[in-house]
């Protein structure tokens, strides 16, 4: 398989999507011929690892799965971040994916893709990520007050994501950002949109429907989004597809990636393209 990917060649499915198809063989066949039409691979990130090792074990309907279907290892969204730095101003077109996987798998491919101590080491970043996370927004929610009407409203959307993006690359890349204030110049926000999509999703889930997070869980679901703006197509629980598609609808971070649930597979549609 060509490893010269673009940024807009993948396609995201979360865990219980996932889980969903691979128990649906009948899918395989067609699902097969609409990625390859439209030159798609499925990327299969760390967070997608952590939530699938203790599903793995139980079905064996994953390894057919992704023998079958054409995927690859996506970076860590650390990396997509340190890329997002790297390109700045202009937005990031490096390929998502570490290289293609599943030509080299003829059997057990998620026990392969799972060894113990990378799961342990992967999971413990993410706690720490999660708590970095609430933290931040703890902090936020304390110096980001409703409008003068009294209620957060969708135009304060655009500044709390500005915000955010500030916030974390001042955490993550001091010195990109002290290099940025030293010659005066503005942060651009937009040329980060794996922090602008989390920020808008926090915003319109916390703020604007006003659903407090339940504890670290909730943040740890976060992580699927600093991909989703560099995958052509999501399909995602039906919580999660009608939050981004609100967002999509009055922002251009995901302007060019369709959104979807997991009506995408009874469509009549999805046979044919």
């Amino acid at each position: 398989m060509s490893q010269n990917y673009s940024f807009s060649e993948y396609v995201y499915l979360d865990t219980n999507i996932l889980r969903l198809a691979a128990e649906h063989s009948e899918w395989y066949r067609p699902f097969f011929n609409f990625l390859f039409r439209n030159h798609l691979h499925i990327a299969f990130s760390d967070s997608l690892r952590l939530e699938l090792s203790h599903a793995a074990r139980k079905h064996t309907d994953f390894d057919t799965f992704f023998i079958i279907l054409p995927w690859g290892k996506a970076k860590s969204f650390e990396t997509v971040i340190e890329e997002d730095v790297k390109s700045y101003p202009k937005k990031r077109t490096e390929p998502l994916l570490v290289y293609p996987l599943n030509s080299e798998f003829d059997e057990k491919t998620i026990s392969k893709l799972l060894p113990f101590k990378e799961i342990e080491e992967a999971r413990r970043k993410q706690v720490l990520y999660a708590k970095h996370m609430k933290q931040q927004l703890d902090l936020v929610k304390s110096n980001f007050p409703p409008s003068a009407v009294g209620w957060y409203t969708r135009e304060q959307a655009r500044t709390f994501a500005w915000m955010i993006t500030m916030q974390w690359l001042t955490a993550s890349h001091p010195a990109f950002m002290k290099k940025l204030n030293d010659k005066g110049v503005v942060l651009k926000a937009e040329a980060f949109p794996s922090i602008q999509l989390y920020a808008y999703y926090v915003y319109y889930r916390c703020y604007l429907d006003n659903r407090k997070p339940k504890g670290l869980s909730d943040f740890k679901d976060l992580f699927h989004l600093f991909y989703f703006p560099y995958c052509k197509l999501l399909i995602l629980e039906r919580d999660m597809c009608e939050i981004l598609n609100k967002i999509k609808s009055h922002c251009k971070v995901l302007s060019d990636v369709e959104v979807r649930n997991s009506n995408f597979f009874s469509d009549n549609e999805f046979v044919k393209r």
